[in-house]
């Protein structure tokens, strides 16, 4: 993982945080968090011991469906985010979500409403083709030192700070749909109503296909190794931030989901092991308590980066201990 997060083993010796000193930090362009956001909500979470028996081949949200019933379950309100450049979103009023733990994984299925599927991303929102940017939805948590959150110690819930790194796990619809493909999603596939003047030619439409589905002509991005680019092998990133404009992905991938959208709303499961052996993660301890924070992102209304939908609290989990038989 990158230096940046060293930091986690270095011992550091923090005042009491208040709303003056953050405001203090608070860079050209952004807003200092107001003193209700550093509070944490009071209705918490709580990730209920749910063994699974027999573990389903492929963890998806169709296989998952019956036990999420059961699931402790949490609707957070959302809202605009107004502090950073670029701001706006807000279309997303609010997201439920449901989380259980089999003594080794621990399991998310967050839900919302959203009226269009938005899979394809850097198409312009007003362009009739393709619709404009993705669907998105990310979890995020503290670490180190700061993974309890109490009053007397306030974190802003926002995208970390210098000194109180957060581990976020984004989960992104287009990728989604690169697994589903199998792999790339070519021109053909990503625009089926697109205009081709050299439909009519058999012999040049040959070639047309070919082209169209070669890697090295079309995928300058794949062909360089771009990251971005490459096929995709989950659809959930694992990342880190201490701060606006520092969000970072990290070297080594922990967390794992599915998503699906299904009358006129998506569900979406994100799942990682309940413990790592990466000092970048988030730890879960079966009858420990941390926080999180959650974010939305609406495609058909322009969201990206920091365009999207937050809630402007804390929200506490409580994680049931194993229960032996």
């Amino acid at each position: 993982m990158r230096k940046l997060f060293t930091l986690l083993g270095v011992t550091l010796a923090v005042s009491l945080f208040n709303v003056t000193t953050y405001a203090a930090e608070a860079k050209e362009g952004e807003k200092a968090v107001t003193e209700e956001e550093l509070v944490p909500a009071k209705e918490p979470l709580v990730v209920k011991y749910t063994p699974i028996a027999p573990s389903p081949a492929k963890v998806s949200v169709k296989a998952l469906a019956d036990v999420f019933k059961d699931a402790g379950l949490l609707s957070v309100p959302l809202q605009e985010q107004n502090k950073a450049f670029p701001n706006g979103g807000g279309s997303i009023k609010s997201v439920s979500i449901r989380a259980f733990h089999d003594g080794a994984y621990i399991y998310f299925l967050l839900e919302w409403v959203d009226a269009a599927q938005d899979t394809i991303v850097l198409i312009s929102p007003t362009d009739t083709i393709g619709g404009g940017f993705r669907d998105s939805v990310a979890l995020m948590f503290p670490i180190g030192k700061y993974a309890v959150i109490d009053v007397a110690h306030p974190f802003s819930p926002r995208m970390g700070d210098r000194d109180k790194p957060v581990n976020l796990w984004h989960w992104k619809a287009d990728w989604e749909k690169d697994l589903i493909a199998g792999g790339l999603v070519d021109i053909a596939s990503a625009y089926p109503a697109m205009h081709d003047d050299f439909a009519s030619d058999e012999y040049i439409l040959a070639i047309r296909n070919t082209l169209y589905k070669s890697v090295s002509y079309v995928s300058g991005g794949v062909a360089a190794g771009n990251i971005f680019s490459l096929p995709k092998t989950r659809s959930v990133e694992d990342l880190n931030a201490i701060g606006f404009g520092t969000l970072t992905t990290q070297d080594h991938q922990d967390v794992a989901g599915n998503g699906i959208w299904e009358g006129g709303s998506w569900h979406v499961l994100i799942t990682r092991p309940l413990i790592t052996s990466d000092t970048n993660d988030v730890q879960f301890i079966p009858g420990g308590d941390t926080v999180f924070n959650v974010a939305v992102w609406d495609g058909a209304n322009g969201d990206k980066d920091g365009q999207k939908s937050i809630s402007l609290s804390w929200h506490p989990i409580r994680i049931e201990m194993v229960k032996y038989e």
